[in-house]
């Protein structure tokens, strides 16, 4: 599925349409839903931060788990890229706020799950992990003190030492509770998404 806007295209992939479909269909209370737009949401913001900093954006591409937006961002000074790439995790973190408020004042749950959806969304992608926005900041930062391959190296090690604590935490949290999957579904899309994105690069 393509569209034109703004002279960009966006394109959503049919695997991402299905799932979509398939997750609005049997996610009887919401959350998953409610955790689609906090991530639409997030990459909003990062669309914003580019045109804010006149990026042009050729083509936003929407996949199941992953968001891929090609722009041209080669005249953007250093603070600037660090700009866009934490503009994800500010809109999640102004929004739980906003959301957290609108709870306390008027004990709407659903108030309390976009809480707790984008508080989630933002200190996920901010784990110093290669892919995420963390990992993205640290590699502007490590670049102005590092060779590439080097940063690189610190990253890869990085991205490795955050991800098995998490999966193991995820497969303890599963078998004491045998419902909450949620965080072991974290790490099995860091792992998938590092290997896939490597493979990528190596190709």
């Amino acid at each position: 599925m393509k569209l034109k806007l703004f002279g960009t295209d966006f394109s959503v992939s049919y695997p991402a349409v299905a799932f979509l479909c398939l997750a609005v269909i049997s996610d009887k209370i919401g959350n998953i839903l409610i955790c689609l737009i906090s991530s639409f949401l997030h990459e909003l913001g990062h669309i914003f931060a580019m045109k804010t900093k006149g990026v042009r954006i050729e083509s936003v591409a929407f996949n199941i788990g992953d968001v891929i937006i090609k722009a041209d961002s080669s005249s953007l000074s250093y603070l600037s890229e660090i700009f866009i790439s934490s503009a994800g995790v500010t809109v999640n973190f102004l929004l739980a706020i906003i959301f957290y408020l609108l709870f306390r004042f008027s004990e709407v749950t659903i108030f309390y799950t976009f809480f707790v959806s984008n508080l989630a969304i933002g200190i996920f992608n901010l784990l110093p992990v290669r892919f995420l926005d963390g990992g993205d900041i640290l590699r502007l930062i490590f670049n102005r003190f590092f060779s590439q391959k080097s940063t690189e190296i610190i990253l890869t090690t990085l991205t490795i030492i955050f991800m098995l604590p998490i999966l193991i935490t995820g497969l303890i949290f599963l078998f004491n509770s045998s419902y909450n999957y949620s965080l072991l579904f974290a790490a099995i899309y860091l792992i998938c998404t590092f290997v896939s994105k490597e493979f990528k690069n190596v190709s």
